[in-house]
């Protein structure tokens, strides 16, 4: 059963322009600095409404399940999955410092479990892509954890972990599930999302902490002239390299990028401090107030050629992700290659189903393409395939509009720059990364384009 916030912020994501007539309303007025929520019955008021919404929203921190009130000299508000606190002279105001309760260690703080012991590494290992040390806790993160807690927030939001992977049953749900502890979360393993937003998903500690402290949790009346939070009340626009590759193989060329230096522009990234998101992830950034790392990047593949399978692979050994456009009419990659990136961590999409140029097609046909590829490729992996890219980058607003009805979350366009709008939604823009790029031409389109 879907909690409700996964089910709002999926109706979020599947509206068409995300609920147009709100967004014209928000133009031209300050943005609201309280906002309510009815699911629940709460309020989230600044300063806590902008870090809430800066810093992961409904994803990370979950509904209000409080007012805001004082508590031990501070201004607090609990959230399911956290507790924020700020000054209490903040009341109302924005721009003020607002900090996130360490409720994983409150909550921890009795456990003696062996997970929960620090480990003693001296000298301390060195960091990997795939395996941290935290010398601060004694502790290690790890593959899709360590990839969850780059790409939500890090230390700011979870803070250092506190114990080891470990096995837990959920109290509330009586769900056993692989678990570690953060300072500030509790992340919690769900294999059968593997590939989306969702195969991380938080434990309810700020609950946990509420009931501890005998906190109020009753629903109040709305206050008179707050608006019902919608994410179309406040504007989001952000810069977001999306790279676009195709096929990986000597000789070079505009369209081939050889393994070698594919892996040496990987490994910059990951040198230059880039985290690698998903569409999904950079899509509910831009209409649902979702997290998106300060240095993020999406690695994007198209066409579906065999050859990207090494690609697939070189990245996974650094646990990156990429999204894949494939073209089911056509492609390389079949039903079995496509669930095998997909155990990786990776991202489908569909990039038609026979790569036509879609302006040079009726209306018909262009709802063909894109339908007939979703479905083909739906049933392919059973889940569901949400971003579309034009073949050979063709659009125009015709057939971005046919784009938008057929059951997608977003398209990408080919070319662009790096600036993301709501009002882009349907060809957001890429960077093609020529396979004869030096390093240096590399790194400049990543940080300057």
């Amino acid at each position: 059963m879907q909690r409700p916030h996964r089910l709002l912020l999926l109706l979020l994501l599947a509206c068409g322009t995300l609920f147009p007539s709100a967004a014209v309303r928000a133009q031209g007025r300050t943005e609201p600095t309280v906002v309510y929520f009815p699911a629940v019955g709460h309020h989230v008021a600044e300063p806590f409404l902008s870090f809430w919404r800066r810093h992961g929203g409904l994803r990370i921190f979950g509904y209000p399940i409080s007012e805001a009130h004082e508590r031990d000299g501070l201004l607090v508000q609990y959230f399911e999955r956290a507790r924020m606190e700020a000054p209490v002279t903040c009341a109302g105001t924005g721009e003020c410092p607002v900090q996130l309760t360490r409720v994983g260690a409150l909550v921890t703080a009795h456990r003696a479990d062996p997970a929960f012991v620090p480990l003693a590494l001296d000298p301390p290992p060195s960091a990997t892509a795939l395996r941290r040390y935290f010398p601060e806790t004694g502790h290690t993160l790890a593959y899709g954890f360590l990839r969850f807690w780059l790409r939500n927030g890090g230390v700011a939001v979870f803070g250092y972990p506190i114990s080891e992977e470990f096995t837990e049953t959920d109290p509330e749900t009586g769900r056993t599930s692989t678990v570690q502890y953060f300072e500030r979360a509790r992340f919690e393993w769900h294999p059968e999302a593997l590939g989306t937003l969702w195969e991380v998903q938080l434990g309810r500690l700020g609950a946990l902490l509420a009931a501890e402290h005998g906190v109020d949790t009753t629903p109040v009346p709305r206050r008179e002239g707050v608006p019902d939070y919608d994410p179309s009340l406040f504007s989001r626009s952000f810069r977001l390299p999306v790279l676009m590759y195709h096929d990986v193989g000597e000789p070079a060329g505009r369209y081939r990028i050889p393994l070698w230096r594919l892996e040496q522009q990987l490994d910059w990234l990951l040198a230059n401090g880039y985290v690698t998101v998903s569409l999904e992830q950079a899509y509910e950034a831009l209409l649902a107030d979702g997290p998106l790392p300060e240095r993020a990047v999406v690695i994007t593949f198209d066409d579906g050629t065999r050859s990207q399978l090494l690609a697939a692979r070189a990245l996974a050994a650094r646990n990156m992700t990429a999204t894949f456009f494939v073209v089911p009419g056509r492609s390389a990659l079949g039903p079995t290659e496509l669930r095998e990136l997909r155990s990786m961590g990776h991202e489908i999409g569909s990039h038609a189903m026979t790569h036509r140029l879609l302006t040079r097609l009726a209306d018909g046909d262009v709802r063909w393409e894109a339908e007939a590829s979703r479905v083909r490729l739906e049933q392919w992996l059973g889940a569901p395939v949400r971003f579309f890219a034009y073949p050979g980058g063709d659009w125009n607003g015709r057939v971005a509009g046919i784009i938008s009805a057929c059951g997608y979350q977003g398209a990408l366009a080919a070319w662009g720059g790096t600036r993301w709008t709501r009002e882009r939604r349907w060809a957001e823009p890429r960077i093609e990364i020529d396979g004869r790029l030096s390093l240096d031409r590399f790194a400049w389109y990543v940080e300057r384009f």
